[in-house]
């Protein structure tokens, strides 16, 4: 006869990580909102510096090994604040060139 184990209760600080994550998500969403209501040339620098501060944190700072599950959504984190960065200069330079309408 098998005996079966209580599920292990969750913690408060699991029950809270995916209400963090809405926090940090709210926020980006309005500050991106913020953001682009300012003259493309603004946007532009704003992306670019996005795109070099994180570029350097990820260089620069000794982080946790990427095969870490601390490690692969700290990496994961800066590498998508990159690619945002280099999308809002990319697309704030083309409107600045003439390329989009």
């Amino acid at each position: 006869m098998a005996v079966e184990r209580a599920k292990p209760r969750r913690t408060l600080k699991a029950m809270l990580w995916p209400a963090a994550q809405v926090l940090v998500g709210f926020s980006a969403g309005l500050a991106l909102a913020k953001t682009m209501s300012l003259p493309e040339e603004q946007i532009a620098l704003i992306g670019t510096v996005i795109t070099l501060v994180t570029w350097l944190a990820d260089e620069a700072v000794t982080l946790p090994a990427k095969d870490t599950r601390l490690g692969a959504a700290l990496h994961g984190t800066l590498r998508f604040l990159a690619l945002v960065g280099f999308i809002m200069a990319l697309q704030s330079l083309a409107a600045l060139n003439g390329l989009t309408s």
